[in-house]
């Protein structure tokens, strides 16, 4: 049994896609929003579909 569980390999592509999208979000000029501000923005960029961007510009 614990060979089973131990021979499956960790998956990390949601935490590197959540970082990505992150990424994309705090920019040089948007390098002082609070976490609530970018949690939200990620929401709503997840909410609104997967190639929504979100611009306050």
């Amino acid at each position: 049994m614990a060979l089973d569980v131990l021979s499956i390999p960790a998956m990390s592509a949601e935490p590197e896609r959540l970082f990505s999208s992150a990424k994309i979000t705090i920019t040089d000029r948007r390098n002082r929003l609070g976490i609530e501000t970018i949690e939200a923005i990620e929401c709503l960029k997840l909410w609104l579909g997967k190639d929504s961007t979100v611009s306050f510009a």
